[in-house]
């Protein structure tokens, strides 16, 4: 669970001559950082807030309530905890003028179901749920765009189902390996990820998320290093609906991720040795942003996804 964003001076983005060659394809990996330079405005969105319509799909035995706009190629955006869909308020009517952009609300997040058991929430049942909400809209894929707990569901996604992935937006949400690996060799990381300690004191339904997740926060590395390392292959697909084309977490769709590099929960040991999990790999740091780059820094965000999605 994220806290309220930590916001500051927004900084602008890279000139416009300037922009279509930092995010042409290429085969390196692509690393930005914003700095201080002229300023530019993104217009708001056209869309009015009435042009958002909320509705319900099914996920894997539950109901998901989402809200969406437009029409087009099929755009999901997965919010973390506390948040909901309407953390991405104004990227559905940005983007709502030229896809078909959804944001569902979790499961346990309301007025999606929230069922009681703790195995409901378990990697398997959230990968359904992403299938079941391709499959209402009727899309064999899409853009996913996707922020801390979302973005956690949202590597593994990509990575067992590229088919149903065309593009990947991470934004402040740790890759499970690489989260793995620095809550068994970073102290920094860990004392950062305490407030989830112990489980059963986080409100419904993150305490559910939180149980049935296999990646625990240890109180000291050496907890850490006393516990088996968890298969997450075995954790996050065994008894999946849909058999995923790897187990390895390795994303192959092209990936851009925008990281806040003050936030005080998701530290920025996490973006290292990134790329070996994520060939095809854009990282854009933005120095004075905190967990919610989409909130403290709109414009750059808005701006960067739309040179991402560009042929």
């Amino acid at each position: 669970m994220a806290l309220p964003a930590q916001s500051g001076p927004s900084l602008p983005l890279l000139g416009t001559s300037c922009d279509r060659r930092h995010f042409s394809r290429t085969s390196a990996r692509l690393v930005l950082t914003f700095v201080a330079g002229p300023s530019i405005v993104v217009p708001r969105p056209t869309a009015a807030d009435h042009e958002l319509e909320e509705g319900n799909a099914p996920g894997e035995g539950v109901r998901l309530h989402y809200a969406r706009v437009g029409n087009g190629p099929l755009m999901v955006f997965l919010h973390g905890f506390p948040e909901d869909w309407t953390l991405y308020r104004r990227y559905l009517l940005e983007f709502g003028q030229d896809h078909l952009a959804v944001a569902p609300n979790l499961r346990g997040v309301r007025p999606s179901d929230r069922p009681d058991e703790v195995e409901a929430y378990a990697m398997p049942r959230l990968l359904g749920d992403l299938h079941a909400l391709l499959d209402h809209f009727g899309r064999e894929g899409c853009i996913l765009v996707a922020n801390d707990w979302g973005a956690y569901i949202a590597w593994v996604f990509a990575s067992a189902y590229p088919r149903r992935v065309e593009r990947l937006v991470i934004m402040n949400g740790a890759h499970p390996a690489v989260l793995l690996r620095e809550y068994r060799t970073s102290p920094a990381q860990i004392a950062a990820s305490q407030y989830e300690r112990p489980a059963e004191r986080q409100p419904a339904p993150y305490r559910a998320y939180l149980q049935a997740d296999p990646i625990k926060v240890p109180a000291s590395i050496e907890e850490a290093t006393d516990r088996p390392a968890p298969d997450l292959a075995k954790e996050f697909f065994d008894g999946v609906t849909q058999p995923p084309a790897t187990t390895s977490l390795r994303v192959e769709v092209p990936t851009l991720v925008i990281w806040g590099m003050k936030d005080p929960y998701q530290l920025p040991g996490l973006l290292e040795g990134l790329d070996a999990h994520v060939p095809d790999l854009m990282l854009l740091r933005i120095e004075d942003a905190g967990h919610y780059p989409m909130e403290s820094h709109a414009e750059q965000v808005t701006r960067a996804i739309r040179g991402f999605l560009q042929p």
